[in-house]
C-alpha cells in the first residue's frame, strides 16, 4: 500500500449512464474515496468502470458489495465495467461475479 499509483475517481455522465471512472488501487486506504463518490446516487443505474484499476483487495470488494446492496435497497442498481487483470480476478477468485452485472464497456 501506499507505493502504487495514486487512486483517481471521477464522476461524469456518458450518454444516459452515470459514470464513476476509477483509476489506481482501491485498498483499505482508498476504498472510502470511491464508496464517496458512488453514495451520491441512489435509486438508479451506476456504471462503475474499474478498467484502469490496478490493484483491489478484500476492502475493496467488501466496498463495491456494500455499494452493490445499498443500490438495490434503494430501487437502482450497480454495473462493473472491467477489463482483463486484478479485478475481474478478485471477482473470479472470491466467486462474486454473479452478485454482480458485469461488462467489458460502458455501452453494454
Amino acid at each position: 500500500m501506499g507505493l502504487g499509483p495514486q487512486l483517481v475517481v471521477e464522476t461524469t455522465r456518458i450518454g444516459s449512464h452515470d459514470v464513476v471512472v476509477v483509476s489506481g488501487e482501491i485498498d483499505l486506504a482508498s476504498a472510502a474515496k470511491v464508496e464517496a463518490a458512488i453514495e451520491g446516487f441512489s435509486a438508479q443505474s451506476v456504471v462503475l468502470d474499474l478498467r484502469k484499476v490496478e490493484f483491489m483487495d478484500s476492502a475493496g470488494l467488501k466496498m463495491l458489495l456494500n455499494q452493490r446492496t445499498r443500490l438495490e435497497e434503494s430501487g437502482g442498481n450497480l454495473r462493473l465495467v472491467v477489463g482483463e487483470g486484478a479485478v475481474v480476478r478478485l471477482l473470479e477468485l472470491t466467486g462474486v461475479t454473479d452478485a454482480f452485472s458485469i461488462t467489458s464497456t460502458i455501452d453494454e
